[in-house]
């Protein structure tokens, strides 16, 4: 991606600010302007007050100049010191006062930069399909909009505020220079190639190291996240070692990055700061022997050497605003790729809004097959659920199950074939239409970092306290809940982790329950559970299922006895359909299924 690319992708986010922008620029145009004024008043300070030969009067001058200049002349060398001092002091406070206003307005219109390229940045990811997050590693994402989007806020508040402020500079010092001695003054142009090269060189490795040290800090992000979402196994393992030594190796390996940035920087500020140094000195011996050949004064000698003083640290700026765009440069690639990637699954165009779900969903020759795997998830499943009905999902490991189910919701979309609610084929239909008539209870609940009553409400944001508690007696949470410290208003902690596996699981349930969809899609997650919370929990998920359209990838007998439909998957295929008793009879994988994954015994009713 090239940089005129990557700018006009930032454009939309700048675009708002302009006004704003163009505002600090004449800030900083003030600044300079008043800087170069201070500067200016050693010509009357040397050459009348100093040395008292006055300041000499060019035939080449504008009248209003000649005439200042012979106004000062004819000032008594005490009183004009005075005034000399007192202008300088007031051009100074000018400078000062426009300098706080262009670092205001500049950080200001960075900042909001920054916040809209992390809300688009952030509303983006979370419009992108199930897929791209399987794919994803979540720290590479979570650098994307931290560290990445701080880098090129710095490219906004130190490189192109920063670039303007010191181009405006050194327009308003060459001025000066040309102003005072335009043969002078083109001597200096030649120091521009000789500075610019060494930027331009070093700034494109710059950009290369700048990807390289945002890749390092992607490793950190995910081996932290990685870390402390598995801390107990990290501690059941004892790989504390393992990870501190990960860890360390990516560390280093960010130092090293980093170093090579500092020390390509730092090179390329010396360098630009010894050339202008010896061109000045150069300029200087020149200056001298016009000034001792009388052709220009030693006021106008010394003002011309601070102005041309004065462009050595714009210059050095200059060369390090170029390396920090680089680096800006390969954050905004990064950031781009990331909002210029499609979502594999979105709304098609015109499509409707689903209708209430009335009669059946039917699975059409149904197959998937991810991007990255040889073989298909699913192949060629077809199969139609009446409303109400309760269908367990059952086979080993990698069978599909989960693949299937996440269908409905589309997560995924079929690769093949294709599955229709009440005939509408879900690809017509809105995603948000669709998504508020299904409840997922899923094997891993997820519950945030909030109240308890705000989990609850996320499965209606518009539910009041009566229906909120109504959803938490029904799942059998409401007990629980009132024997919190704060009941309702008890903050859970990230993921939950202050409440038991049967809590968060009764939680969840609650807030499917408050959604009240007509379509339900479970993973059970009573394996691991207590005894009592067992109990808790199924007594809850029967609630919940009464009535519904209900998918369950079945763990448990109990529920797989109960099912009005059983469909057995081995390997993407269906291999059988029909309710318990029937399946025992002519499934061989069924009744294995049920032997050892189920924990069935001989003379249990399984085999009645």
């Amino acid at each position: 991606m090239t940089s005129s690319t990557v700018y006009r992708h930032l454009w939309p986010y700048l675009r708002p600010h302009v006004p704003q922008f163009a505002l600090a620029c004449a800030c900083m145009a003030g600044a300079s302007v008043f800087k170069g004024v201070s500067l200016g008043m050693v010509v009357p300070l040397v050459d009348t007050v100093l040395s008292r030969t006055g300041i000499p009067v060019k035939p080449g001058w504008p009248s209003a100049l000649q005439r200042l200049a012979a106004w000062l002349n004819g000032i008594e060398p005490g009183t004009l010191l005075l005034g000399i001092a007192v202008t300088a002091f007031a051009a100074l406070i000018f400078k000062a006062a426009f300098e706080f206003l262009r670092e205001y307005l500049m950080n200001d219109v960075a900042l909001q930069v920054l916040r809209s390229i992390r809300n688009a940045l952030y509303g983006h990811l979370l419009g992108l399909s199930h897929d791209y997050f399987a794919e994803a590693k979540t720290g590479t994402l979570v650098s994307r909009v931290t560290y990445d989007v701080s880098v090129i806020q710095n490219s906004l508040t130190e490189g192109l505020a920063d670039f303007f402020k010191q181009l405006l500079e050194v327009v308003v010092m060459t001025t000066i220079l040309f102003a005072l001695d335009w043969r002078l003054a083109c001597v200096t142009l030649l120091l521009f190639p000789a500075i610019a090269f060494p930027i331009v060189r070093l700034g494109k490795i710059l950009r290369k190291i700048g990807i390289d040290v945002q890749e390092r800090m992607a490793q950190i992000n995910s081996t932290l996240i990685e870390s402390f979402s598995g801390i107990s196994v990290i501690k059941a393992f004892l790989l504390e070692r393992v990870k501190r030594d990960t860890f360390e190796r990516q560390n280093l390996a960010y130092y090293k990055a980093n170093v090579r940035t500092v020390k390509r920087m730092s090179a390329l500020g010396v360098v630009t700061e010894l050339i202008g140094t010896g061109g000045g000195l150069a300029v200087m011996v020149l200056g001298g022997q016009r000034v001792l050949a009388g052709q220009l004064s030693f006021g106008e000698f010394v003002f011309f050497l601070g102005a041309l003083v004065s462009l050595v640290q714009p210059f050095k700026r200059l060369s390090r605003i170029h390396a920090v765009n680089q680096q800006a440069l390969g954050a905004a690639q990064r950031v781009l790729e990331v909002l210029r990637t499609a979502p594999t699954v979105r709304d098609a165009d015109g499509a409707a809004a689903l209708p209430p779900v009335a009669r059946a969903i039917r699975f059409e020759a149904v197959g998937v097959r991810y991007p990255s795997a040889a073989e298909p998830a699913v192949r060629d499943v077809t199969l139609e659920v009446p409303r109400g009905a309760l269908v367990a999902i059952v086979g080993p490991s990698g069978a599909g199950k989960t693949t299937l189910v996440n269908l409905l919701p589309r997560f995924y979309d079929p690769t093949t074939g294709r599955v229709l609610v009440d005939g509408h084929d879900l690809r017509h239909v809105t995603l948000a239409s669709l998504r508020a008539q299904i409840g997922i209870v899923t094997q891993e609940t997820f519950l945030f970092h909030d109240t308890v009553r705000a989990n609850i409400a996320f499965g209606d944001l518009t539910a009041g306290e009566v229906a909120i508690v109504a959803a938490a007696k029904a799942a059998s949470a409401h007990d629980f809940i009132q024997r919190l410290s704060r009941g309702y208003d008890t903050v859970i902690g990230e993921r939950g982790l202050k409440l038991s596996g049967g809590e968060r699981q009764r939680l969840a349930i609650a807030r499917a329950i408050l959604r009240n969809p007509p379509i339900l899609v479970l993973d059970e997650a009573t394996s691991q559970l207590d005894t009592e919370s067992e109990r808790l929990v199924q007594e809850a998920l029967e609630r919940l299922m009464a009535g519904r359209t209900a998918f369950v990838i079945a763990h448990r007998l109990s529920t797989v006895r109960r099912a009005d439909r059983i469909v057995v998957l081995d390997r993407g295929l269906v291999t059988a359909i029909g309710r318990h008793e029937q399946l025992l009879v002519s499934s061989a994988l069924y009744r294995r299924l049920c032997e050892l994954q189920f924990g069935a015994l001989e003379g249990s009713p399984l085999h009645s």
